[in-house]
């Protein structure tokens, strides 16, 4: 009795003595970067491997140079082992502290530890001693102007919330003001005699210039990472020309803004023979700069003339009901105001017919067949209908103004009154109507063409196979060192797609510090296109031949994998040589960072890391 007691007592010990041991903390058993380890500050994943998997929700905080840094997204993998911080931004430099703590399926913790590395100095660590024996003489000359051209970012991958407002304003004001001065030309002489003329085209230009000053300051800092503060300095501005045509366009556009307060200040010189067309013309080419916001892709050439006249026409057109809603039917006048009521028609009538044709033109090259199932396609479809219904209200507030002004010489007050609120309504479209258009030029379109949806693609690779019934198209840029912007763009399968993901290996000779990527783009299921949306490119860490890998599944089969060799090239241009090395296990991304352009079903929302 007594001897199985105490073989129960000991049994008992044993159990509780495994039990113990099953439930033993968590450690870390390896991690990316390691332990003490020195990293570039543009570092944009840490990657922690447990010993045991976790079944609760890890937490981590990051601590560098004694301040709080706030990390991205923490997610955990499929063998619920490896968990993958998101960074967002450049680090500091310094030392760098990450806490990790690891739980249970019932909130229990289930271990903590501290991981520790160094950001080492410098904009771009990885590969520093290369690039600066390399680029000696591009940095004496970033110097004179406070920044590197590699750092630049095209113009037509970045956008925030100041790019955005100064966009929109800077395009009403230019609008207003260019489409004004034009019916004063074509019907209103007498336009320049009234004050209430005068206060409202100063005031078009006060609102342009104040919208594009606030659009060339952050533009300027967003195409080099900064933040909105550093865009006030004007040598900051000069950067914009290495941002592609975009940025070109917007300092052109500031410069020509600026210019056409020599017209508002005294607008009776769009009238007289010897300065009108110089008066006139200023404004003209602001207007001009709206239209290269996207002068890539197939069909360049007619895309730029077909885009330049699209901002000039609709520029007549919105411009001209403003000034008639605003200041032309403010009351009761004399016939002059007849007259600039009738001429407006005149001048409306050719400029719809311009919008409509080059708009159609742009739908083509920039969408396709692609309308409903693109974001920018939708978009695009939603600014189509309220250009109808602006053209259907501006048709009948033409024919009420046909009918009631057909034998007047004055305007009544019952009548300025009625014709106000219609030509009011048609402005009122129209500033929905640009409202839109601000917002389709921060979308990718739907229909990237060769060379790039709108920004400078360097780099341009087609991916196809016959077997899985695989066809992608990848775009990079600017191909330089640091962060490039990646765009990936699926034509085929329709349906069906699974596990596309694109993996950057940096050449054999990389410094150690310099670590592959592999980008994973869940969100593409079918055609479509995606693109790293800003602040969130893909860090290319030195420059040299990298191997881009693609992997995917259709419902053919699995993708065998395709390779690429692609060249990175340094600040100054030149490109080393170099056998690419195969990707450390320990650099696998998970899936951030990316903008969806055209989701596989309309609830899908895509958010950046951070």
């Amino acid at each position: 009795m007594l001897a199985a007691l105490l073989g129960a007592f000991v049994g008992l010990l044993i159990t509780a003595s495994g039990s113990s041991v099953v439930h033993a903390a968590n450690e870390l058993a390896e991690s990316s970067p390691e332990n003490g380890a020195t990293v570039p500050p543009q570092l944009t994943q840490i990657v922690l491997v447990m010993a045991n998997e976790v079944t609760g929700q890890p937490q981590v905080s990051l601590v560098c140079d004694n301040n709080p840094v706030l990390p991205g997204s923490t997610t955990l993998g499929p063998d619920a082992k490896t968990i993958t911080v998101a960074l967002a931004g450049v680090l500091p430099e310094g030392e760098c502290n990450l806490t990790w703590e690891v739980f249970t399926a019932d909130n229990e913790s289930d271990g903590q530890g501290r991981l520790s590395f160094e950001v080492a100095a410098g904009a771009a660590a990885a590969g520093a001693d290369q690039a600066a024996d390399a680029g000696a003489a591009t940095d004496t000359a970033a110097a004179d102007t406070g920044s590197s051209s590699s750092s630049v970012r095209s113009a037509a991958s970045v956008s925030n919330g100041g790019i955005w407002l100064g966009r929109i304003l800077s395009i009403i004001g230019i609008s207003v003001l260019f489409g004004s001065l034009v019916l004063i030309v074509a019907a209103w002489p007498e336009g320049p005699e009234y004050v209430l003329a005068l206060r409202f085209l100063r005031t078009a230009w006060i609102v342009g210039a104040a919208g594009t000053l606030i659009y060339v300051i952050a533009l300027s800092a967003a195409v080099k990472g900064e933040s909105f503060g550093n865009g006030l300095n004007p040598g900051a501005w000069f950067d914009l020309f290495d941002a592609g045509w975009g940025g070109r366009a917007a300092v052109m556009r500031i410069v020509f803004v600026a210019a056409s307060f020599w017209v508002v200040a005294r607008p009776e010189r769009v009238i007289d023979p010897t300065t009108n067309m110089l008066a006139l013309g200023i404004p003209a080419l602001a207007v001009i700069t709206l239209g290269l916001s996207r002068t890539g892709g197939s069909m360049a050439a007619l895309g730029v003339l077909a885009s330049i006249a699209h901002v000039l026409a609709i520029s007549v057109w919105f411009g001209g009901v403003v000034l008639l809603a605003r200041v032309v039917l403010a009351g009761p006048g004399e016939e002059d105001l007849v007259h600039a009521v009738h001429g407006f028609g005149r001048v409306s009538n050719p400029a719809i017919v311009v919008t409509v044709v080059s708009g159609l033109v742009q739908l083509y090259r920039q969408v396709g067949g692609e309308l409903f199932s693109t974001g920018h396609g939708r978009v695009l479809l939603l600014k189509t209908v309220a250009v109808a219904a602006m053209l259907f209200v501006g048709m009948t507030a033409r024919q009420v103004a046909n009918a009631k002004l057909a034998r007047a010489s004055e305007l009544s007050v019952r009548t300025a009154d009625r014709m106000r609120r219609a030509f009011g309504t048609e402005a009122a479209i129209g500033l929905v109507v640009i409202l839109l258009t601000g917002w389709l030029l921060t979308m990718t379109p739907g229909k990237v063409p060769d060379g790039g949806g709108g920004g400078n693609f360097a780099i341009h690779e087609e991916v196809f196979d016959e077997a899985t019934g695989l066809d992608l198209d990848i775009y990079l840029e600017p191909g330089v060192v640091g962060q490039n912007r990646l765009v990936v763009r699926v034509n085929e399968p329709e349906t069906g797609l699974t596990g596309l993901s694109i993996t950057f290996t940096p050449p054999s000779d990389a410094p150690a510090e310099v670590f592959g990527v592999t980008q994973a783009i869940p969100e593409l299921t079918g055609r479509g296109a995606a693109g790293t949306s800003d602040g969130n490119g893909i860090p290319l860490g030195v420059a040299g031949i990298w191997t881009m890998t693609v992997s995917a599944a259709t419902s053919a089969g699995t993708f065998p994998g395709g390779e690429f060799r692609i060249s990175i090239a340094n600040p100054d241009g030149s490109v080393p040589t170099a056998t690419p090395a195969p990707l450390p296990a320990a650099t696998t991304t998970e899936p951030g960072g990316f903008v969806l352009t055209d989701p596989p079903a309309a609830e899908t929302v895509v958010t950046t890391a951070g």
